[in-house]
């Protein structure tokens, strides 16, 4: 399978996921604004991905290594599954992002 919408896939899922957050905790304002933020920033950098775009791309590697650094922390504060699936998931699309002959196919 392509890597292009194998990271599709996974930016459109993780903004589901803030979103779904977000929902979860909307009696709380600020708590719900940022979940969909950051819910947001996921749907765009998939959409940038999705048209080819370089600093889609280059912001998608950043993005990915946080929601890492962050499903590793929640697993270290408490191991859930949600931690668990969050840290191997943004893992592997980082894997992919920080492949160059990946991100040369993600222009086109």
């Amino acid at each position: 399978m392509k890597p292009k919408p194998i990271l599709i896939l996974f930016f459109l899922l993780m903004s589901i996921y803030f979103y779904g957050l977000g929902l979860l905790s909307i009696a709380d304002r600020f708590t719900f604004l940022g979940f969909w933020g950051i819910g947001s920033i996921h749907l765009l950098i998939g959409f940038g991905i999705f048209l080819g775009k370089e600093i889609a791309i280059t912001t998608a590697t950043y993005v990915t290594l946080l929601d890492f650094l962050f499903g590793l922390l929640w697993a270290i504060v408490g191991l859930t599954v949600s931690s668990i699936i969050l840290a191997i998931l943004s893992a592997l699309a980082l894997f992919l992002l920080l492949d160059e002959d990946v991100r040369m196919e993600l222009k086109v």
